[in-house]
């Protein structure tokens, strides 16, 4: 017996720690375990898809995270750390863009396996936003009062790349008073507290500790405080701001039909049909995305024959349509634009649109890979635009500008609104979604521009949904979901400025800032006997 102590004793330490009766009940419970936590992970991300799926459901995103911070806190490994999250990743992006396969077979072109394949790709590449949260907060720890899983996700949020820029807090539009922190910190700072409860309460369940809790819960409040007082601030001087009306169209043009050239008369004969009654009450009428099929010369002064979609125009309208300028014999420039023209034609002014979509107006790396054309052959060849535009209305109204996808980026509102735009206008063609959450959702990621600016939100579909958004963030007039209408409202000339529009992500970058430094410092290792839960 003292022999066999003996040996134990000069056995190396990570052989001890192997041997003891905690260790080899851990391991024998190791499967079981490893399954738990993979189905807590997935729990995460079933809870996270949900609320994006069905906005009703947004309680639930303020409980998202408690089942995988409750199973990283038990994860032993960066390996096991690294699994949890790419299970959770997976389970939220899979099924809350599960649109995404129809869109890149209809808007790229490509075969469904070829769509199923990108879209498989794109959600593994999503799923690696949670991995680096897993694997940073392994290294963290929940942090005083549970700040590190806040910290860690917001900077992801604000950092990662991801192609549909999610944020926690865009699940939440069914509660206004939440969002209006939105003029201030953007959507993170409402993410952050999310997110902080989520961990405050694994902590509660976990430790016991009520501190963590008490601090996200006092936050939360704040928000909600700072909701309740600026809601009358911005709808007061919504009531004393002058006004102009507006319409926006929306013909429901089907996908085939915008393409064929058949239909390139017959799709702008329904949109003056639904636009003629309009005419006379209102400042502004608007047309979707590219609705004029005809190719307009970029530099052109005023749109005559085929090239003026609206000859009977008696109003000022904004419009979707493609232009081009020649570069050489064999050479041209292909824009994704947005004409304003007064009565008779004449144009007043033209946005290109800046930011492109991969697949569809360009293809990615095909300048240098040019087969991949052959895969793809209806994906277009689209320039970029390069400047803000603000459209004056006649004097009766200042436009700033958007194109589809842009009204998800903040920094182009932000920059539009600091040119003097009295309202944002973004002109876009959702059909390429399908019959789907897709519209919904980009809707919800969108009206945060108009909060964060104190801006009215004008959204002028071809499909749906076309939509008038107040300053608030609230959808104050809104149309179907492939659907042929118009949507109009009087709608006031705001001028606020916000802190977020002067200054952009100063509350992104704090987090972020603070991130880097909880990252930085170490901390101390637990023994193993303390993952025994």
């Amino acid at each position: 017996m003292r022999e066999r102590e003996g040996v134990a004793l000069n056995m190396p330490r990570e052989l001890r720690a192997s041997a003891t009766p905690a260790a080899v009940l851990l391991r024998s419970r190791a499967p079981s375990l490893a399954r738990s936590h993979a189905l807590a992970a997935a729990a995460s991300g079933v809870l996270i898809a949900g609320c994006f799926l069905r906005f009703q459901l947004w309680p639930l995103a303020w409980v998202a995270f408690v089942p995988l911070l409750w199973s990283l806190a038990q994860a032993p490994t960066p390996r096991a750390a690294t699994r949890l999250g790419i299970v959770a990743g997976l389970t939220t992006n899979l099924p809350a863009f599960y649109w995404l396969v129809y869109t890149i077979h209809v808007f790229g072109g490509f075969s469904y396996p070829i769509a199923i394949f990108f879209y498989a790709s794109l959600t593994v590449f999503t799923a690696v936003q949670f991995v680096l949260f897993a694997l940073a907060w392994q290294r963290t720890g929940p942090g005083p009062l549970a700040l590190a899983a806040p910290l860690l996700w917001v900077s992801l949020e604000f950092l990662f790349p991801n192609l549909f820029p999610w944020r926690m807090a865009h699940c939440q539009l069914r509660v206004p008073v939440l969002l209006q922190i939105g003029d201030l910190t953007g959507p993170y700072g409402l993410s952050f507290v999310m997110v902080w409860v989520s961990a405050a309460l694994a902590e509660l369940i976990a430790h016991r500790r009520i501190a963590p809790l008490v601090a996200a819960a006092t936050a939360a409040m704040g928000i909600v405080v700072y909701g309740a007082w600026r809601l009358p601030v911005v709808e007061r001087a919504a009531a004393s701001a002058p006004t102009a009306r507006v319409a926006l169209v929306q013909g429901n043009v089907g996908i085939k039909e915008k393409g064929d050239v058949r239909y390139f008369d017959v799709n702008l004969d329904k949109y003056q049909e639904l636009s003629e009654p309009e005419q006379d009450a209102t400042d502004l009428i608007v047309w979707p995305e590219t609705v004029n099929q005809h190719w307009v010369q970029a530099d052109a002064a005023r749109l005559d024959a085929k090239e003026n979609p609206f000859d009977n125009l008696r109003t000022h309208l904004i419009f979707g349509g493609l232009a081009f300028r020649v570069l050489g014999p064999k050479e041209a420039q292909e824009f994704n634009s947005a004409f304003v023209v007064a009565p008779g034609g004449v144009v007043l002014g033209r946005y290109d649109k800046r930011i492109l979509m991969p697949f569809g107006e360009y293809l990615p790396f095909a300048t240098y890979l040019p087969f991949l054309k052959s895969i793809s052959p209806e994906t277009g060849g689209f320039t970029a635009g390069t400047t803000v535009s603000v459209f004056d209305i006649g004097g009766k109204l200042k436009v700033g500008q958007l194109i589809c996808y842009e009204d998800l980026l903040a920094s182009m509102s932000r920059h539009a609104t600091q040119a003097g735009a009295e309202v944002l206008l973004n002109i876009l063609n959702d059909a390429w979604y399908g019959n789907t959450a897709a519209p919904y959702q980009h809707q919800a990621l969108a009206l945060w521009r108009a909060i964060e600016n104190r801006r009215y939100l004008l959204r002028a579909s071809n499909s749906g949904v076309t939509s008038i958004i107040d300053a608030a963030g609230r959808v104050v007039a809104e149309g179907g979901l492939f659907t042929a209408e118009v949507v109009s409202a009087t709608v006031p000339r705001l001028g606020l400025t916000t802190f977020y529009t002067r200054y952009g992500d100063v509350f992104a970058w704090l987090v972020l800032a603070a991130a880097v430094i909880l990252l930085l410092v170490p901390r101390p290792r637990r023994h193993a006997e303390t993952l025994l839960v």
